[in-house]
């Protein structure tokens, strides 16, 4: 048997898998229902939902053509296409697709059970107000960015791996096409974003590294003049750090946002956690199939950490930078063409693969050293 604890979508997509090649699978919640409570903006790309072949069915709120990207003093740079680049999901309803397709597959989702510490093949757990004993052969963290597995795979962070996010829903005005984001001040070591959902609806949210983050809130939605009501409020922690070098210890693997396979750029982590899953799925079915060694995890993720390694990179530069040389060099890559080659060749989740390209693009020469410090 193989335990998943974890009930997000990493966790329920790689149990699904796993009892589809063959393995009984017994999936841990710590929450009464799946899906609740919602932490993340629902932001994910729609090469990412075709390449994983992902189902969004009614879960599906709105389609991204393009982005709006702010300096610290307006600068902007636009990206857009003819075609759907990003989906809005609804991110509960899409969980539940997710533990409805696992359940059907047979996987066992207990809800309400809390993993409190794994000996060799025991797990120790809290399901209600009483504990109990379950046994399994491999365990795997899928439990999210206060993760209690990393704990036991021996991971250490620090608070410098996280941004504290703030989001809410809000009435008003928007172009249902566009995502913005804001660099600002009071969102150091991050940004603040406005997904719409509708013409009438934004998901409006801030990330930062230091101070109080509801204050930043507050002084976005002050610049930005909100006048409708907010509601739907939440916040919580994002990964940002660059994936550990362990995620594996004796029958402990780690996954998803619990191993930092989240993109430092962005925060988003549900087509890279996924990823990651199908990456361990196939380390554990090729060792039940062929007996070979769960260490391929590694040699599977090696793609996605190529990408994950460059936003690490990325966000790395922009968080260091001052916001006059921000702006600046907002202005250099626009007046290079930027905008123009990003309509053609970018993709939110694979940042090597249009920075590799701009190296070929003669007017984009003069941004090689830049396009280089992120290969």
């Amino acid at each position: 048997m193989v335990a998943v604890v974890g009930g997000g979508p990493v966790g329920l997509h790689l149990a699904r898998r796993l009892q589809e090649e063959g393995w009984e699978t017994v999936l841990l919640e710590e929450h009464s229902a799946i899906g609740k409570p919602v932490n993340c903006a629902g932001l994910i790309s729609a090469s990412g939902v075709k390449g994983l072949k992902l189902n969004l069915g009614d879960s599906l709120v709105n389609e991204i053509k393009g982005a709006r990207i702010f300096s610290p003093h307006n600068e902007m740079l636009e990206v857009k296409r003819s075609r759907t680049v990003a989906y809005v999901i609804d991110r509960e309803m899409f969980d539940k697709s997710l533990y409805k397709e696992a359940k059907e597959k047979g996987v066992e989702v207990r809800l309400n059970t809390k993993l409190i510490d794994v000996r060799n093949e025991t797990l120790f757990v809290e399901a209600g107000t009483r504990g109990e004993l379950l046994k399994a052969k491999y365990v795997v963290g899928a439990d999210g960015v206060t993760s209690k597995m990393r704990t036991l795979v021996g991971v250490n962070t620090s608070p410098k791996d996280f941004v504290h996010a703030y989001q809410a829903k809000v009435k008003g005005n928007f172009n249902k096409k566009f995502v913005e984001v804001y660099f600002r001040d009071y969102a150091k070591g991050f940004f603040a974003w406005v997904i719409p959902e509708s013409e009438a609806v934004a998901r409006v949210g801030i990330a930062t590294s230091e101070g109080n983050v509801k204050n930043a809130f507050d002084l976005f939605v002050s610049e930005k003049n909100f006048t409708g009501s907010f509601y739907s409020k939440s916040s919580a922690l994002i990964p940002i750090g660059l994936p550990p070098k362990n995620l594996i210890k004796d029958n402990l693997f780690l996954v998803g946002d619990a191993a930092f396979q989240t993109k430092a750029s962005t925060g988003g982590g549900v087509i890279t956690g996924i990823t990651a899953a199908e990456a361990l799925c196939k380390a554990i079915g090729g060792y039940f199939k062929e007996r070979t060694s769960l260490s391929s995890y590694y040699s599977h993720l090696k793609p996605l950490n190529k990408e994950l390694k460059s936003h690490w990179k990325i966000h790395n530069f922009l968080s260091k930078m001052g916001e006059d040389k921000m702006d600046k060099t907002f202005r250099n890559i626009k007046n290079a063409g930027v905008e123009e080659f990003l309509n053609e060749y970018g993709d939110m989740d694979r940042p090597t693969s249009f920075l590799g390209k701009a190296l070929t693009k003669p007017s984009l020469w003069k941004l090689a050293p830049l396009a280089l410090r992120f290969l």
